[in-house]
């Protein structure tokens, strides 16, 4: 029994310390560490590759090519999935793939309403998911660390999987994030935390590599992601869920700007309604366009008379959610479809603006709000595109709602742990 605890104690180590050697030639600037990114990037993309591939698509010869593989091969990252024909009579050629149990990537997506985790293999299939609806959002310290034993719990709870495995994770917060130094300019930005990032706090709550990202530049790089990336690789990724936000897509990289803020687009000026935007200012985009504006104007309009089938919770004092307002418009409420229907075309509205300033080859819809009937949100935002924007910029551009749902961002989160831990994003 102790001999056996022992040799499963060396193997840990053993794999343990090949993850760090391998971390270390990925972040090496030689050629090691390029054609390995290379290598993994291809992997990451397309599943498996073939020698000749990363040799034509990085101009190294056949020869460095394959020493690396080889490298990958003795470190337990590559394995070989299949020996192809040749159409000559030479020797059978190799295709690669990932060993799938060797390192996992774990995503953690708070919402307002939701928080939700999921691991994902190196290949970038999800091998377990947790959603959590009871969830409620709080900009306390509290509620960081219940998030943290929450993160805990998923983990130690996995069934048949070996912790250690888990090599990164990413947390997606909403707001200001400079994912680059891993501090947070709005969410658990504490006093008592000021000298420390926040996500090297949670790398060392957690005892592993922790980034943090934007929620929607994570949404948006994890559609990216899942799109054939040679047809759409300049896309806008617009997360309407209790805000607003933007995700920018340039030549299949993610836009930050300088400090990793760029993406405020709930954050522009646009009415003179005189409501106060969380962010301080008055008269944002989201103060009008997003989930928690039409939870205000539902609110106002009940209180005032108008009848609704969240009536009865609002005026007992209930919490109301953006599923729940989308699932009374799906019971055919008037008040909520109307709400719904009035903000798309607003957002439409806008979008037309971000056509003409972006010439994007793609627009994605997500967030919650994106979830409900296409009758009262997509096709009212599109008619508003089309009637705002200059028609060469919009004619070939597809609007649609995200391809993984609602699952987007924490898929997304999943995506930026992975491409992180090996410098790919």
């Amino acid at each position: 029994m102790l001999f056996t605890f022992f040799i499963i104690h060396l193997r840990k180590r053993k794999e343990k310390t090949m993850l760090n050697k391998l971390r270390a030639e990925l972040n090496n600037k030689g050629i090691s560490g390029i054609v390995k990114t290379n290598i993994l990037k291809h992997i990451m993309k397309n599943g498996s590759f073939m020698i000749p591939e990363i040799a034509e698509s990085t101009g190294y010869s056949l020869t460095t090519i394959a020493k690396y593989v080889n490298e990958l091969q003795e470190q337990g990252t590559v394995i070989e999935l299949e020996h192809v024909a040749s159409h000559g009579k030479g020797r059978r050629a190799v295709r690669y793939g990932i060993s799938l149990n060797s390192y996992y990537f774990m995503g953690v997506d708070i919402k307002t309403f939701e928080l939700n985790m999921a691991l994902m293999d190196l290949t970038g299939n999800i091998v377990h998911i947790q959603r959590n609806n009871k969830f409620v959002f709080e900009n306390t310290r509290n509620k960081l660390e219940e998030i943290c034993d929450e993160t805990k719990k998923f983990i130690d709870n996995l069934p048949d999987m070996d912790p250690e495995k888990i090599v990164s994770i990413n947390m997606n917060i909403s707001g200001r994030v400079d994912s680059l130094s891993g501090t947070s300019a709005s969410v658990f930005n504490f006093e008592d935390m000021q000298t420390t990032p926040l996500a090297e706090f949670l790398s060392e709550k957690l005892g592993r590599a922790v980034f943090i990202e934007n929620d929607t530049k994570a949404m948006a790089y994890g559609e990216y992601m899942s799109l054939p990336r040679q047809k759409y690789e300049n896309i806008l990724f617009v997360n309407i869920g209790w805000g607003l936000g933007l995700g920018i897509i340039i030549k299949g990289e993610l836009y930050y700007g300088k400090n990793g803020y760029s993406g405020e687009f709930g954050h522009v000026n646009v009415f003179e309604n005189n409501v106060l935007c969380h962010c301080g200012k008055i008269g944002c985009l989201e103060t009008e366009v997003s989930g928690n504006a039409i939870h205000r104007k539902l609110i106002q309009k009940i209180n005032e008379g108008e009848s609704s089938l969240l009536a009865g919770k609002v005026n007992k004092g209930m919490r109301i959610s953006t599923d729940d307002i989308i699932e009374a418009a799906e019971d055919e409420d008037p008040l909520c479809i109307d709400l719904i229907s009035q903000t798309a075309t607003e957002l439409g509205h806008q979008i037309a603006a971000l056509i003409n300033l972006f010439n994007p080859n793609l627009i994605v819809i997500g967030g919650n709000l994106s979830m409900a009937s296409p009758y009262y949100f997509l096709q009212p935002l599109q008619i508003a595109v089309r009637k705002y924007s200059l028609k060469l910029m919009c004619q070939d551009v597809p609007i649609v709602t995200a391809k993984l749902g609602k699952d987007t961002g924490v898929i997304g989160a999943c995506m930026i742990a992975r491409s992180k831990i090996f410098n790919t994003l």
